[in-house]
């Protein structure tokens, strides 16, 4: 208790949590070469940093955060984690006034989950609001159910035991889609398949999508062939086409557009 004429003292306030920060390993504007949105220029943000690990992944190198990256126009390079501001800019810089949705790509943005969802909200504020489209494996059930309600569009890249060698990856699908969480989302599935991929493991994935989102696309996507990745005949692209239809799904089968394309 202060005496009369005795200034009080007062404690100074505790510190806030300091902002997320990420892992991130590139930006960059291109033409989206799967899924719904095929063909539609968007900006690419792609976190570093994946625990999956598919064996046809073609984005290998962004499983380990790089040190750095380059501020586009310039010398000055960035240092890992970044800030959300410094990748608003980095947005910017590769779509000048423009407002060309974000892919928010991997690596696996779920598992920067505070980050991922930092950036998504201030990627929708401002003067040039951007639409974000999440593209996660969505087998991380506490951050899926964190993000969807920020993001414009999902799509979930249904992973298979035969592709991951994550034998229970379709029950971790199962429990990340319970409860409802994916009605009234405007979500699209993407299952990668090549000549090894077992017409079970397809049956049961459609059985999956079946129950949590009957009338979400499903995109077949024939695998393009890396090492160690079979390609995949008609004959079997047809049978496991056949597999999903008896689900009841809407299915398409698209290749990696931007491979033909030859873009990024």
């Amino acid at each position: 208790m202060s005496r009369p004429g005795e200034a009080t003292r007062t404690q100074p306030p505790a510190p806030g949590p300091s902002p997320p920060r990420g892992q991130v390993a590139e930006v960059f504007r291109s033409y989206q070469g799967e899924g719904l949105l095929l063909g539609r220029r968007q900006v690419f943000v792609r976190l570093a940093g994946c625990t999956v690990g598919c064996r046809y992944c073609d984005t290998e190198w962004a499983f380990v955060p790089p040190v750095d990256l380059a501020r586009p126009g310039g010398r000055e390079r960035l240092r890992n984690p970044l800030a959300v501001e410094q990748v608003l800019a980095l947005v910017e810089a590769a779509d000048p006034g423009g407002s060309a949705p974000v892919s928010l790509t991997g690596g696996e943005p779920l598992e920067q989950a505070d980050f991922a969802a930092a950036l998504v909200v201030a990627l929708g504020q401002g003067p040039r609001p951007r639409e974000v489209m999440l593209e996660t494996s969505a087998l991380h059930s506490a951050a899926l159910a964190r993000l969807l309600p920020l993001v414009r569009w999902i799509a979930a890249d249904l992973k298979l035991p035969s592709a991951t060698g994550r034998v229970q990856c379709l029950q971790e699908h199962e429990a990340a889609f319970a409860g409802g969480v994916l009605a009234g989302r405007d979500v699209f599935f993407k299952l990668v398949v090549d000549g090894d991929t077992p017409d079970e493991e397809v049956a049961a994935a459609g059985a999956l999508i079946a129950r949590h989102a009957p009338r979400a696309p499903v995109f077949l996507q024939p695998v393009t062939p890396l090492g160690g990745s079979p390609a995949l005949p008609n004959a079997r692209l047809d049978a496991l086409v056949d597999r999903l239809a008896a689900a009841g799904l809407e299915v398409r089968v698209v290749p990696q557009v931007h491979k033909i394309l030859r873009v990024r």
